[in-house]
């Protein structure tokens, strides 16, 4: 009798002591596994900002010149802010540590920065056209933002003309 309790006894502290050490390997590999996984997200979403930073050169070569292009967002959000001619895709809450927080890296046409948030970051990705394109949503300055979904955006870019900043007048829209 004395026996077959020792075995339940072993059995449960063998099974404990499993169980803590797979426990013990989940919690330092999954936070490696997100950080992997936002890493790809801000790769994809540089090619994916790269692309549509091709087409609004597109559009912006000749008058009423119409490009549409399909973006899909997994992850964070992208924020068409006519007010400052920008385009900014966001990744918040993250412990990719992208760059040295406050500081701007130039990788072609986008401006990467990270910041600091508690002990997670923030990712920004900047397309600045303030110098030569005045961005308008729907024909207005209102700030428009891209949540993350499974169906993509289909953004449209109408070259408007140009304005009397002299810079190109283009209008986005979602179709």
């Amino acid at each position: 009798m004395l026996k077959k309790s020792q075995v339940w006894v072993e059995t449960a502290i063998y099974t404990l002591i499993g169980l803590t050490i797979i426990s013990i390997i989940l919690s330092t590999a999954l936070p490696q596994i997100e950080k992997i996984k936002d890493r790809e997200t801000i790769k994809q979403t540089i090619t994916a900002l790269n692309k549509l930073n091709l087409k609004i050169s597109e559009a912006r070569e000749s008058i009423s010149s119409i490009r549409t292009v399909d973006l899909k967002l997994s992850k964070g959000r992208l924020e068409i802010n006519p007010e400052n001619d920008t385009l900014v895709y966001i990744l918040e809450n993250t412990r990719l540590e992208s760059s040295e927080p406050g500081i701007k890296i130039k990788e072609g046409d986008i401006i990467i920065q990270t910041e600091k948030y508690g002990s997670r970051f923030n990712i920004f990705l900047t397309l600045n056209y303030s110098s030569f394109i005045n961005m308008t949503y729907v024909g207005g300055d209102n700030k428009k933002t891209l949540q993350p979904g499974s169906i993509p955006y289909n953004i449209k870019i109408e070259n408007m003309g140009v304005g009397l900043d002299k810079r190109y007048v283009l209008d986005f829209s979602l179709t």
